[in-house]
């Protein structure tokens, strides 16, 4: 199983705060009653809020984009007897897909419900008590970046990007983003659709020469934009998010027509002398072991069937989530590693264990690795001190 990566992340330093006026001569101070009042108000506030995160996995909003993309996910065959042939092509290739520049889905399953209604109060704990690393301290065309997640112990985290203007100036939120901890995999760039509306960018990245590119969102595009060269590879940390999942239901699939039937029938024909077309049985493809990732409905999202290596459990505020370690063998490279995170709402009672196959609708997520600058074969990095609120 792989390891827990060591958290490097750094507290955040706040900006003092101006001391209250002094109230006005006269005004009654609390009596010891009202504050005991307070108290009980800020108690039920609190259990009012863990019943809302309990609640959270049934709200119909939150389960609308699982919904939807379980409606897309179908047992992954090597045939699609319903398809004509350029139907399927369409789906290899990718074709008819969109860029849909919007985070809601994911924000939606990781949080489990409608994140219109929760991004203030995730922004504002990611401010108070999230931390920041010196990779995600940078500074572009005059102005200063500084990313900061939340919880900084978990693999899966809430995290927020700060930009001020000018050097030294105030920063300001600017975007918020599911960050995920992924594997390193070697991937060279293809292409790069940079989002109008906040700061990441769909990337194309393939991992052989000639074969179709896998597209990825990176949150974290304006810093990595100037290494985003086409032809240009550079290890990539890789992790998909879960839309819909489930355990995989076919072990076998009866293919009766296409090219991969006509060159089995064709030479079960010529072993058996005499016998006609009527006569050949129906070609049984075990899909035991195979693992397989077919373009989704818009970039950056996959179908993919896989069986899991390992499973390691985690938490985002109130909602669990599961991590499962996928891998995706190649001939003549390493093989891609591809850690997908599956929150309880997702999952509702399936629970995933080692050596589960998997069906699962993915939207993936990565960002070039993110370096030490305390590393000997590191670029210096002249980062700020603390980031200022």
């Amino acid at each position: 199983m792989p390891k827990k990566s060591e958290n490097t992340e750094q507290p955040v330093e706040e900006k003092k705060k101006k001391a209250p006026k002094a109230e006005k001569a006269g005004k009654e101070k609390k009596s010891a009653a009202d504050k005991t009042d307070k108290s009980d108000k800020a108690e039920k506030g609190k259990k009012a809020k863990k019943a809302e995160a309990v609640e959270a996995a049934q709200s119909p909003e939150a389960a609308e984009p699982a919904r939807e993309a379980a409606e897309d996910l179908q047992p992954l065959d090597a045939e699609h007897p319903d398809l004509t042939p350029e139907q399927v092509q369409a789906i290899v290739s990718g074709a008819n897909r969109t860029h849909a520049e919007g985070l809601g889905d994911a924000w939606a399953v990781v949080l489990g419900r409608n994140p219109a209604a929760l991004m203030p109060q995730v922004i504002s704990t990611v401010l108070h008590e999230g931390g920041t690393r010196p990779a995600w301290q940078w500074k572009r065309g005059g102005k200063e970046y500084v990313l900061m997640a939340w919880p900084r112990e978990e693999a899966l985290r809430a995290s927020v990007l700060l930009r001020a203007e000018e050097e030294g100036g105030q920063l300001r939120p600017c975007d918020a983003v599911p960050l995920l901890e992924g594997q390193p995999n070697d991937l060279t760039v293809e292409s790069v659709h940079p989002w109008e509306n906040g700061s990441g960018a769909d990337v194309a990245v393939s991992m052989i020469e000639g074969k179709n590119p896998m597209w990825l969102y990176d949150p974290l595009y304006i810093r990595d934009k100037d290494d985003l060269t086409p032809g240009i590879t550079h290890t990539f940390t890789l992790a998909g998010l879960c839309f819909a999942v489930r355990k995989a239901l076919l072990d076998d699939v009866t293919i009766t027509q296409g090219p991969q039937y006509e060159a089995y029938a064709a030479d079960w024909l010529a072993a058996h002398p005499g016998t006609g077309r009527l006569d050949v049985p129906p070609l049984k493809v075990s899909m035991k072991g195979r693992r397989m990732i077919m373009p989704g409905r818009r970039f950056c999202e996959y179908q993919i069937r896989a069986e899991v290596e390992a499973v390691r459990q985690g938490q985002l505020e109130q909602m669990p989530i599961t991590l499962m370690y996928l891998r995706f063998p190649f001939e003549g490279r390493e093989p891609m590693l591809l850690p997908v995170y599956a929150s309880k709402m997702v999952l509702k009672d399936y629970e995933p264990k080692a050596g589960d196959e998997i069906d699962a609708y993915v939207w993936l997520q990565g960002r070039v690795i993110d370096f030490d600058p305390q590393a000997p074969d590191a670029a210096e990095d002249n980062t700020q001190a603390a980031p200022r609120q």
